[in-house]
């Protein structure tokens, strides 16, 4: 089955050298790729359910579709001037890759457009760059509004490209993590050397190649329009003909059931994902009480000790840990890659010793993906390493460890500050963040711009004193400079909503204690307790800046710890409130019929069976042990919220 999907080829690593030699022979630009994109036009190019039916769509078929987009948009985009840039403002879909090769063939550059910008941010870029139109689902903006249903309702105009006019540049927004905004402009020849990239890593990494019943296929989580979208998801994977797998929404439960359903094999995706996986998987271990998850930690205990003996620590995960992997992603899943930031140890170990294979990578909007690190030893892996750089790019590190870049993959020109700036693959760039290295492997230790700098003259780095301050309860920490006070920081903790408050006053010594113990008594001058997310819906990963100005704005929903508290008691109420409409949901009835005392047999009428399904709901929406399905001494909305509380 995989060798239908290989060219003709007999394995898959003469079918990668062949195909980067095709490109290699080429003038290596955006218009000598897109046929090698779309050549192997019998293989599934991509996949989509709509919750019942899988939908198939081939490469060949894709191919039709992008000539006749392309026809469309030349007839639309009349009066534009050629290689003027065009947004392309979308969503993950099959409709954005063939959007994205019609701008290009019809003579425009694309303008990935970043979906997680605000408005006058866009609108600033789109009057800066001239941009004169955007393409988009149904959003309008000031210049010429193409939607795509309306695209799609238009005729077959019988409309030729002219193959002198195929564009060969595209144009990328940064991530605004670092909150300076910049477009970069990427060539076909920086891509075909990050197309090389990722041949070398198919050729190198055992399980980055790995297939499942003869299909490799990549869940789209990471959007096309962000640097690891477009170059690690689509680039890499599609110019050797492998299949996308589209998501319906980013729900966690879309997220898990799309992979079952699919059977994907490969899952590129930023720290909050398996963030968020480790903590939704330890709490569901816990929650089947302690002689469980004493074995689960005894496993791991083990696990950690086997890596020692790669193929031996290999076996052990995969058969100890199966179940565990059975409530996650399920067995197809072969290669997981993190990119754009770092990810937590305990994330990464769990990850990794449960018998699947997680890995780190870099890269930047400005420097494309640049390294992966391509062990296959557990042991080297959760070290948390990046890798080594690709053969088509430099590394070195400055007098303050600040990483330095330079190569063919790069972007060929950068737009800041009203001026466009071209990058020579043989001029260094300053990345800004901060690496450690370690026989030739690099390790992110931060960015320079989060550095707290202290009283005593010397930096804090928010990056590596944040792992060690971690205690039961606490989701996620954040140290940001303190207000009115210079050299000070601050401990912000995001903790569980509506949690205990003798819980968290000793969650806070543990804090303190360790505090001292690491002597940053001095330099961090309080702890805060926030329910409110450190990050918010759109945020890809920890953003301390973006942090520090919500904070000083008051966005967080502070937790008063003092006896009298009245934050306490509406914190209460609203749980209360939300717990009535839990039970309202599982009955069928409204909320406004259930008091703090109603029973919710004796007065409600309700069954074991309603008590259970509104009972899964409260575990999975408060992390609290699951109730006993006869309601036994929790059967009110008062009974309830006390015992959330008590547990969450």
């Amino acid at each position: 089955m995989l060798k239908d999907t290989l060219g003709g080829k007999n394995t898959l690593r003469e079918y990668v050298e062949w195909k980067i030699a095709l490109l290699r022979d080429t003038n290596r630009t955006m218009r000598d790729m897109f046929p090698l994109m779309f050549s192997e036009t019998n293989n599934i190019m991509c996949e989509s359910t709509d919750g019942y039916r899988v939908h198939k769509t081939t490469y060949g078929e894709s191919l039709q579709r992008v000539h006749i987009k392309t026809a469309k948009l030349i007839r639309l985009l009349e009066g534009i001037p050629l290689a003027s840039p065009v947004g392309l403002y979308m969503e993950n879909s099959l409709d954005w890759i063939e959007y994205f090769w019609a701008i290009l063939q019809a003579g425009y550059k694309p303008l990935l457009m970043n979906m997680r910008l605000d408005d006058a941010t866009l609108e600033g870029v789109i009057r800066e760059l001239n941009v004169q139109a955007v393409i988009s689902q149904d959003k309008a903006f000031s210049v010429r509004n193409l939607h795509a249903a309306d695209i799609a309702e238009m005729g077959k105009p019988e409309i030729a490209p002219d193959p002198d006019v195929f564009a060969d540049e595209v144009f990328l927004m940064s991530s605004n993590s670092s909150n300076h905004l910049k477009v970069c402009g990427y060539t076909g020849e920086r891509f075909y050397w990050q197309v090389c990239n990722s041949a070398k890593i198919l050729q190198m990494g055992r399980s980055i190649q790995k297939h499942y019943e003869g299909n490799l296929k990549q869940l789209t989580i990471l959007p096309f329009y962000h640097i690891f979208g477009l170059a690690a998801v689509y680039l890499w994977f599609c110019f050797f003909s492998r299949t996308l797998v589209f998501l319906r929404d980013l729900n966690p439960k879309t997220i898990l059931s799309t992979v079952k359903k699919h059977k994907v094999t490969h899952i590129f995706a930023v720290p909050v994902l398996w963030e968020r996986l480790y903590q939704s998987a330890m709490r569901e271990i816990r929650s089947r009480g302690e002689k469980t998850y004493g074995k689960f930690t005894h496993g791991m205990h083990l696990a950690e000790k086997l890596n020692a003996v790669p193929p031996l620590g290999k076996l052990f995960s995969k058969l100890a840990f199966r179940e565990v992997r059975d409530n996650i992603f399920g067995p197809s899943v072969q290669c997981m890659i993190n990119g754009g930031g770092a990810i937590s140890a305990e994330a990464m170990k769990f990850i990794n010793s449960i018998g699947y294979h997680l890995v780190n990578g870099y890269g930047m909007t400005e420097i494309g993906i640049t390294s992966v690190e391509l062990s296959e030893k557990t042991k080297q892996i959760v070290l948390g390493s990046v890798g080594k750089p690709f053969s088509s790019v430099e590394y070195s590190l400055n007098a303050e460890n600040e990483l330095l870049v330079r190569g063919n993959c790069l972007a060929s020109e950068i737009y800041q500050d009203g001026v466009w700036r071209k990058l020579s693959a043989d001029e260094w760039f300053n990345t800004q963040d901060l690496f450690t290295e370690r026989n030739g492997d690099y390790y992110i230790d931060g960015r320079t711009d989060d550095l707290i700098v202290c009283s005593n003259g010397e930096n804090l780095n928010p990056n590596l004193v944040e792992p060690l301050l971690t205690a039961d309860g606490i989701e996620q920490v954040c140290l940001i400079p303190a207000e009115n006070v210079s050299g000070k920081a601050v401990l912000l903790c995001k903790v569980k909503r509506f949690a205990n408050r003798d819980a968290l006053l000793a969650v806070r010594k543990n804090l303190t204690e360790k505090i001292r113990t690491l002597r940053l008594d001095g330099v961090i001058s309080g702890i805060v307790f926030t329910s409110t997310p450190l990050l918010e819906a759109d945020d890809f990963k920890l953003n301390r800046k973006k942090i520090r100005r919500r904070f000083q704005a008051g966005a967080f929903r502070l937790i008063d710890l003092s006896e009298d508290s009245r934050a306490m008691e509406e914190e209460d109420r609203e749980l209360a409130k939300e717990v009535a409409q839990i039970l309202a949901a599982a009955l069928d009835r409204s909320a406004d019929e259930i008091t703090p005392d109603t029973d919710f047999f004796l007065d409600l009428g309700g069954s074991s069976l309603d008590y259970f399904a509104a009972m899964t709901n409260i575990q999975n929406e408060y992390g609290v042990p699951f109730l006993a399905a006869d309601g036994t001494g929790a059967a009110t909305v008062r009974e309830i919220v006390t015992y959330i509380k008590a547990n969450a």
